[in-house]
């Protein structure tokens, strides 16, 4: 007979998330879904840190001016779905897989799969419910939205 607390107790630890699948073979995550991620990976962080996983590199926020890059937005969808056109599976990342990665997200289904931006954002939302609105960080949300 089993004694209590062993092999059945419940997991006291969080369950390993990972990364959010938005689209087929397309994810959204963080630094640590980066590190596991057997794929091409697109780190949007404002600056490369020492320790990126293998990634290309494409910073798509202006903090300090509180603008996304649009033409930075524009090559990371580009490359992404050329990464796609080739078979790979894609993981766009950052620190935390809250704000920049979902925005980066959102602008991949935009441009590429011609959704609006306000119901790409919501579909990567749904995948990704910790993922921030938009409205509630970034300061140029119109001039995205416009054409």
């Amino acid at each position: 007979m089993q004694s209590k607390g062993t092999k059945n107790a419940p997991r006291t630890k969080r369950a390993r998330r990972a990364p959010s699948e938005i689209a087929p073979s397309v994810f959204v995550g963080n630094w640590a879904d980066a590190v596991r991620f057997e794929g091409e990976r697109f780190c949007v962080l404002d600056e490369a840190p020492p320790n990126l996983p293998l990634a290309t590199h494409v910073p798509i926020y202006d903090e300090q001016a509180d603008r996304a890059d649009r033409r930075n937005l524009d090559r990371l969808a580009n490359a992404m779905h050329a990464a796609r056109a080739k078979g790979n599976p894609v993981l766009v990342f950052c620190g935390h897989g809250r704000f920049r990665s979902p925005l980066g997200a959102a602008w991949y289904l935009h441009r590429v799969d011609g959704v609006p931006l306000d119901d790409a954002y919501s579909r990567v939302r749904a995948a990704r419910p910790q993922a921030s609105r938009t409205l509630d960080w970034i300061g140029n949300l119109e001039e995205l939205r416009a054409p």
